[in-house]
């Protein structure tokens, strides 16, 4: 299988060099006189390669008949849900009618020619738009300039995209098996959100399902910065737990062990495409079947040969899913729970079994059988535990330098983030699971789930607070760039010596371990239960200061916060105060970058004007935090996302203060101010189609410091207005070309600008606006090349620090 799983992965170089990498083998083997088994190799790696290469011209058949640029109009079943983003949203989909029947195609739908409302997958659509053939480079919605999207794109069988025009349903569905499978997955959609907030159904959704797009980017980032983002990838873990879950379900039929084991296979096979199939989902289910089937034909099950089954049958399907990271850390995931999990996770249940389990046994009776019982439950108990502990320890070790490969960190919260996840894990997955099984049985059903939906919520709820918490521990991520292969290669190299040493180290320990727990087993009980109470309370005492979070600043603080492409500024006094400018896109993950902040209330928020990358995260934010006051800078708009802000706002029951000037507001105790020097009030009539010359100007004054906000209103809004001299300033509108700005500069005299800006397509910061600030010897920082800017204003001094 190793052999067959090579040449599938050295499909794409072309049989050239699979030959080479054959002969080497069969060079190597010879030389240790397997002579045979060389032979066998060689020719399995050749075999592999010629029907990967054949697989691959299959894939990328539909790709060769692209003409980049075309304009095409075809019928396609969507296969992905739709995915929003910064500048519209994105799905794929299958053709199945038109030129290009057959291929599949990444669908890109501006917010002004968007994909129908609430479609679903397996839905037949009328597209028309452009054709986008596949070229690497780096995708503009993005951080990671080095992001290959086109590779990843390939990787999936994706053979170009389509830039969408128009799109209309036919009022047809897919048929067949999969026609089925869609219905199916339309009632666990609904099922395993039933009965709970749409937070929390969301990340259940993508904990059983693999269906992440509505979880909210802030939660998203918090599960990856904290290493629990491996929970929102449906994987190995699933079937495991779904195997858990079903067979003792199934032992109430009546069925027998084959029986059995026959339906757990149905029920995986059933899964993994409900679930969405993804890289590590494919592995875990042939994994789970080669093991369930060894078991049928009364074989003993090899794990490594199961692991390789899987890799070559994934391979076999797409030969370049090794290139895709979630295929990489699924497996190095496996690989280093065979390679170290096993053992340590055995020396572990004898450490336990010797801490719980005496040796010799107890007199008959009925309390020498509730002793038994008891013990036989921690037991039980501990070995689950040392399980757990063993699989998280192994797999964090395993795909550290892989992490660290693809994202240039590795999450050092993610060993203690996972440990204590493990009691809240198999919860939410078995009760989402059976929420799905329910969802299947109708309206009856549904009502069931419905119910399950507020138990289910506390152990989501759980994990969702201890993402967030750990995301924010103190040096919870190391920054460690291996870029190249040869990097990688050494990382495991390095992680392989240290292991030998460090399993030498443990053996005479474990030794005398026994001795040790027989002493630990003769003391009192109560002596026993004063000394784990004391060690367990002083360990939360410890972790507790960690979990709780940053506190408030206690200077004046300014936070330019890096939101992505939009605007989003935070200002904290030392007694407590906060106000907040403006809170990005709805992707820019603003409320997770309040709470790293310290932020637990907000006194102010200011909705400078209507525009998706200012107001977009505020319905999140306003959901989070007590607010005090909304500054409602909408101008009279009917745009549907700020008029969910305002919604939103009479949902929480807050005051609101139309933002127009003169208005002045005063908070901690007068030593903060707020004034408002733009828009005057609107004179009757619509609001004006653009939005950006009204939006709010604002003069932040606490003592001497003096801040500029200027949200999108540029030169011909800002000269008019009698602009006092001020230490700081916000670059208007992103940076954007503003033929204006030298004479804004010259009048309010800056000595810091901050331009909160991210990677667009706009052109953003103009070069003639970087100059200008130059020009004006202002010192310029940028959210896209700095992160964050926070300036501290401390007895007249400014201080600035950015996050990169």
């Amino acid at each position: 299988m190793a052999a067959v799983g090579i040449g599938l992965a050295l499909a794409e170089a072309g049989t050239t060099l699979a030959a080479g990498v054959a002969a080497a083998a069969l060079a190597v083997l010879w030389a240790i006189r397997a002579a045979t088994l060389g032979a066998i190799a060689a020719a399995l790696v050749l075999c592999g390669a010629a029907v990967g290469e054949l697989r691959l011209a299959s894939i990328d058949a539909p790709a060769q008949r692209l003409r980049d640029g075309e304009r095409v109009e075809l019928q396609a079943h969507l296969v992905t849900p739709p995915r929003r983003g910064p500048f519209g949203s994105s799905a794929e989909v299958a053709v199945t009618g038109g030129p290009l029947e057959g291929a599949r195609l990444l669908v890109r739908a501006a917010r002004w020619a968007p994909l129908p409302n609430a479609v679903g997958i397996g839905q037949e659509l009328q597209l028309e738009g452009r054709v986008k053939a596949l070229t690497s480079r780096a995708d503009a919605s993005t951080r990671d300039a080095s992001f290959d999207f086109a590779a990843y794109l390939r990787a999936r069988g994706v053979a170009g995209e389509l830039l969408l025009e128009h799109a209309r349903r036919t009022g047809r569905r897919r048929d067949g098996l999969a026609a089925a499978l869609d219905w199916m997955r339309e009632r666990a959609e609904r099922a395993v959100v039933a009965g709970m907030s749409s937070a929390d159904g969301a990340l259940l959704r993508g904990m059983v399902l693999g269906q992440d797009e509505a979880i909210d980017e802030a939660l998203r980032q918090d599960f990856r910065d904290s290493g629990l983002a491996h929970l929102l990838a449906v994987s190995g873990q699933n079937v495991m737990l779904l195997a858990a879950l079903a067979l003792p379900a199934l032992a109430l039929t009546g069925l027998g062990l084959r029986g059995r084991l026959t339906a757990l296979v149905a029920l995986i096979a059933l899964y993994v495409p409900l679930a969405g199939a993804g890289p590590s989902l494919q592995r875990a289910g042939v994994m789970g079947i080669a093991g369930i089937a060894a078991m049928v034909a009364s074989r003993p099950a090899s794990r490594s040969y199961a692991l390789l089954l899987a890799a070559a049958a994934t391979l076999a399907w797409n030969p370049r899913s090794w290139t895709d990271p979630g295929w990489q850390l699924s497996f190095a995931a496996v690989a280093g729970i065979l390679v170290t999990g096993v053992p340590l996770s055995r020396s572990l249940r004898r450490i336990g079994d010797d801490l719980v389990q005496p040796k010799w046994k107890p007199a008959s009776g009925d309390a020498a059988a509730r002793t038994v019982s008891a013990r036989a439950l921690a037991v039980g108990a501990v070995r689950v535990l040392a399980d757990g502990v063993a699989i998280t320890v192994s797999a964090t070790l395993a795909t550290a330098p892989l992490l660290a490969h693809h994202f240039g960190s590795v999450p050092l919260a993610g060993l203690l983030a996972n440990l204590l996840a493990l009691p809240a894990v198999a919860p939410a997955m078995w009760l989402g699971m059976l929420k799905i099984g329910l969802g299947q049985l109708g309206d009856l059903g549904l009502t069931a789930a419905e119910a399950l939906g507020r138990v289910t919520a506390v152990p989501v709820g759980y994990i969702a607070s201890l993402a967030e918490r750990c995301a924010d521990l103190p040096s919870g991520q190391l920054a460690l760039g291996l870029d190249s292969p040869a990097a990688l290669i050494a990382a495991y190299v390095v992680l392989a010596a240290a292991a030998l040493p460090a399993a030498g180290l443990a053996r005479p320990l474990a030794a005398r371990f026994p001795e040790r727990a027989a002493r630990w087993r003769r003391l009192p009980r109560a002596r026993r239960l004063a000394v784990a109470t004391t060690a367990a309370l002083a360990l939360l005492a410890s972790a507790a200061p960690a979990l709780q979070g940053p506190a408030p600043p206690g200077r004046l603080t300014v936070r330019f916060l890096d939101v992505g492409q939009g605007d989003a500024t935070l200002i904290q006094h030392p007694d407590g105060a906060a106000v907040l400018f403006d809170g990005g896109p709805p992707e820019g993950g603003v409320t997770r970058l309040l709470r790293k902040a310290g932020v637990d209330r907000l006194s102010v928020v200011v909705a400078t004007h209507a525009s998706r990358d200012h107001h977009g995260g505020l319905v999140e934010v306003l959901r989070r935090y007590p607010v005090g006051t909304l500054l409602d800078g909408g101008d009279g708009t009917s745009d549907p996302g700020f008029r969910a802000v305002l919604d939103e706002a009479a949902t929480q029951g807050l005051r609101r203060v139309v933002a127009a000037a003169p208005l002045t507001l005063t908070l901690a105790g007068g030593d903060l101010r707020i004034r408002l020097l733009s828009p005057l009030p609107r004179p009757p009539g619509p609001p004006p189609e653009d939005p950006n010359p009204r939006a709010v100007v604002a003069l932040v004054t606490a003592g001497a410091f003096d801040l500029l906000l200027t949200a999108d209103a540029e030169s011909e809004t800002l000269l008019p207005l009698d602009l006092p001299d001020v230490d700081a300033v916000k670059v208007p509108h992103h940076g954007s070309a503003d033929p204006g700005l030298p004479d804004v500069l010259d009048q309010a005299e800056p000595e810091l600008a901050a331009i909160e800006v991210g990677p667009n397509t706009y052109g953003h910061p103009a070069p003639s606006t970087l100059t200008a600030l130059s020009r004006a010897d202002v010192t310029t920082y940028r959210t896209d090349l700095h992160g964050t800017v926070t300036l501290t204003v401390d007895e007249g001094e400014m201080r600035v620090d950015t996050e990169r």
